[in-house]
């Protein structure tokens, strides 16, 4: 996976993947590190795969890996949502990585609506959402109980 590669080399991606790591070092509650995103992209090529979607690897991965990157960005500070935020960051970093601009377009869409369930599912926008929220291990999370999702939206068990 050349594209995927490069994201993971990606200087820019580096030092902003460090940066999350360091502002949620004590952080209680599920953190957004590269373990989670490779998690992401794992279940959501499972998902892929189960539900014959054939939404391409390289895509997958590569939205996987930068759903949270706008994270503690500038973006997030001035009160965007890291949803939003994070399709401005991925942008630049998809852009070296050799895709296309078409795919640019669809990952960075998927990105920015990652926080909401798609009406239309199927795509890559619903596989991410939903990856996102089944990657969180709400069975065995010592924040549990001060988690401020519903109980209807924990994972109480693992599903892929």
């Amino acid at each position: 996976m050349q594209k995927v590669d490069a994201i993971l080399r990606d200087s820019e991606f580096r030092a902003l993947s460090e940066m999350i790591k360091k502002k949620e070092y004590d952080r209680k509650f599920c953190r957004h590190s590269l373990g989670h995103a490779l998690s992401v992209a794992r279940i959501a090529l499972l998902i892929s795969i189960e539900e014959d979607l054939q939404i391409d690897r390289e895509l997958i991965y590569g939205a996987a890996l930068l759903h949270d990157i706008g994270r503690y960005s500038p973006y997030e500070e001035e009160g965007m949502s890291h949803h939003e935020a994070g399709a401005i960051v991925a942008r630049p970093i998809l852009e070296r990585a050799g895709y296309t601009p078409e795919e640019v377009s669809e990952v960075c869409e998927a990105i920015k609506k990652h926080k909401k369930r798609s009406k239309t599912g199927g795509g890559l926008t619903d596989v991410l959402y939903r990856a996102d929220k089944l990657s969180r291990n709400c069975f065995m999370c010592d924040a549990r109980e001060e988690c401020y999702w519903s109980e209807d939206k924990k994972n109480k068990s693992i599903y892929f």
